[in-house]
């Protein structure tokens, strides 16, 4: 087995209550997949728009502070998303979008 690869078995060797980790970017749990699905369909449902916090929250069905600490999360940590500056007018809070795909 090649350094730095693992084999199949180790994912359901996993307790349940351990969360995925990447490399060194701390824990990706249900929720993060949660809101990064949500994130991902309202932008395409937006044609590449993005989303605001607010909106991914009631898709997802968590409490706003929940979903904007996981939104940090997939902007900060996971490098998996991407908050806008504001360019609404009126200010309507923060805007997310995934990160471009190379």
């Amino acid at each position: 087995m090649e350094r730095g690869k693992t084999d199949d078995g180790e994912a359901q060797r996993r307790r349940p209550d351990q969360a995925r980790s990447f490399m060194g970017r701390g824990p990706f749990t249900e929720a993060h997949e949660l809101v990064f699905q949500v994130l991902t369909r309202l932008q395409r449902e937006h044609r590449g728009g993005a989303a605001h916090l607010e909106e991914v929250a009631s898709a997802s069905g968590l409490p706003p502070e929940e979903t904007s600490e996981l939104l940090h999360d997939l902007v900060t940590v996971h490098g998996l998303a991407t908050e806008l500056a504001g360019s609404d007018s009126p200010d309507m809070g923060p805007r997310f979008e995934v990160k471009p795909r190379m």
